[in-house]
């Protein structure tokens, strides 16, 4: 009796200690699908402008339909609620516009390496919070200095700085919209990681395949909010981001 009490017991064990499923395939056609369980939770279309506007911690541009950074900071922040379910998979797009000289993850005036939660990019942060202690990152999409010449300043893909270590080479797009050796102080026309337009030194920037989507399986099922910061260490005359729509969901 002892030997089957042992026996069960351990076979027990070994059905509570089986691997767990790997998440479903992530999509390659977008957006993705509710039918298939995903479920968009955030989303901005400034284009309506009839229905839609800045949130508060983000200001409205007065010369173009787009949301930029609050004066002042270094990263303005927006946390977009998930719901009470968990999840383990993100995706999304985010449609902007360069203003004046961001440097992708140059960060100038940063003290390297840099931290999650320093103005490491010039560029959009997505993150969700660690058991509401650390951040945990998603994705990044970066704004270059020119696609012109190889510069410290420009995407990684032009010779720009490297990613920061909590960045892995598959989560982030990286592009500039000047395509000049300088600099002016205006909001570029060319939108940001769209797939297009990667020219001269950035070419290769323009080579995952599905921009502006990215799709990504987090190391773990989560609760949290997700948190999407427009950031860069200089002011906003100088360096930012006008960012006119995006979409977040998650399964």
């Amino acid at each position: 009796m002892l030997g089957a009490i042992l026996f069960l017991t351990c076979a027990g064990f070994q059905l509570c200690g089986a691997a767990k499923s790997p998440p479903p395939p992530l999509p390659t056609v977008f957006p993705p699908k509710a039918v298939d369980g995903w479920m968009l939770v955030g989303s901005l279309n400034m284009l309506d402008y009839k229905n839609q506007k800045c949130p508060s911690q983000w200001r409205a541009y007065t010369y173009k339909k787009a949301c930029g950074r609050i004066p002042g900071q270094l990263c303005s922040s927006v946390r977009v609620p998930t719901g009470s379910d968990s999840f383990r998979q993100v995706c999304g797009r985010f449609r902007a516009f360069q203003q004046g000289s961001p440097d992708a993850f140059a960060g100038l005036f940063i003290i390297k390496p840099a931290k999650i939660d320093d103005p490491y990019v010039d560029g959009i942060s997505i993150t969700y919070n660690n058991a509401g202690v650390q951040r945990k990152h998603v994705f990044t999409y970066a704004a270059g200095f020119t696609e012109q010449i190889n510069s410290g300043t420009s995407c990684p893909c032009a010779g720009g700085a490297e990613i920061p270590s909590f960045v892995r080479t598959s989560d982030y797009y990286c592009e500039s919209g000047n395509p000049d050796n300088s600099w002016l102080s205006i909001l570029y026309c060319d939108p940001l990681w769209d797939g297009k337009e990667c020219r001269y030194s950035e070419e290769s920037c323009c080579n995952p395949p599905h921009q502006p989507w990215f799709c990504k399986n987090l190391d773990k099922r989560v609760n949290s909010d997700l948190e999407i910061r427009l950031c860069a260490d200089e002011g906003v005359d100088n360096e930012d981001i006008a960012l006119e729509s995006y979409e977040l969901w998650v399964r």
